[in-house]
């Protein structure tokens, strides 16, 4: 139907690009209808299509027209302890992100690029926990978490100290109980498996040669060229565990010390809740830290994934 190849070539452009736009829309729309809320002066403007997508402000007649405020933003802070809430996000966030990038690089390398017995079986057996929902694991972590807090308390009983605080490190309401059930996940084995394997086998050869050991091998030739799925990992972490709520929920019985995802949803839904303003205001304050940070990493992101699929 259309002969001209450069006809054909726009065609195509046009298409592929409104599909994108299309797409884009509908991801960034949440977030843009949360921020016009949060903005607006009334928060009733924002189920008005299509003013909702706009901040609005009252001029006191009942006549809305575009506008900002902040006001809600102030009461984030003044109703809700969010600076507590944003810390605990940012320590449990941190610490998930090093050590899941610790353990995936020490359990990934022996996998991709050491023999031994019954490698491919536990590395099937690692891929396997991927078919199961992380909730399956929550009474078996809770339990654990329990009784190694106990446990630390005995142990803290028989060096001679009768305070009983060293659960408050490591048991329930902690953040050790928050970070360590998810810091060995199969993701990212896998993923820092397969950037292992398409390093050439010349460059560890080489290294063996000159007497370079394993671990030297791994932090020295291995890490420095796969530093773009690093990358990925962490970023794919730091999303993970900022968002995460089911768990920091169960084992985090202060309020003092429960992240955002958490602190958030319990101060500012339900009965006794403030305005829907303030939470669409909290909820744009949590997700901010991560694009910010998203966009920085962008680029290693982008390059860890293509590696991963290569």
């Amino acid at each position: 139907m259309f002969k001209n190849k450069a006809v054909r070539k726009a065609l195509g452009l046009t298409a592929h690009y409104s599909g994108l736009i299309l797409f884009a829309f509908f991801t960034v729309f949440p977030l843009l209808w949360a921020l016009a809320f949060a903005l607006s002066q009334d928060g009733t403007t924002a189920y008005r299509f299509p003013t909702g997508f706009m901040p609005t402000t009252d001029d006191g007649s009942g006549n809305y027209s575009f506008g900002m405020t902040l006001i809600w933003f102030q009461r984030v802070f003044t109703e809700i302890p969010f600076g507590t809430y944003f810390f605990n996000s940012v320590v449990i966030s941190g610490f998930s992100v090093i050590f899941t990038a610790i353990i995936s690089l020490l359990a990934a390398y022996p996998l991709a690029r050491m023999k031994f017995f019954g490698r491919n079986v536990i590395f099937m057996a690692i891929i396997g926990t991927l078919m199961l929902p992380g909730e399956a694991a929550f009474v078996t972590n809770f339990i654990t978490v329990s009784k190694f807090g106990n446990w630390m308390n005995e142990v803290q009983a028989l060096l001679g100290s009768p305070d009983e605080t060293w659960k408050r490190l490591v048991g329930v309401n902690s953040y050790f109980a928050v970070i360590a059930p998810g810091v060995a996940g199969a993701f990212g084995i896998f993923l820092m498996k397969q950037a292992f394997e398409a390093v050439p086998q010349d460059l560890i050869d080489a290294a063996r040669v000159d007497g370079a050991t394993e671990m030297q091998i791994l932090w020295r030739v291995m890490l420095p060229v796969t530093v773009p799925s690093l990358a990925a990992l962490s970023i794919f972490t730091l999303v993970n565990s900022w968002n995460d709520f089911i768990w920091p929920s169960i084992i985090m019985r202060s309020k003092e010390m429960q992240p955002l995802a958490v602190g958030v949803f319990n101060d500012l839904t339900g009965p006794l809740a403030g305005s829907q303003n303030t939470l669409m205001a909290a909820i744009v304050l949590t997700v901010i830290p991560v694009l910010i940070f998203f966009a920085f990493t962008q680029r290693y992101f982008i390059s860890g994934m293509d590696g991963a699929v290569k």
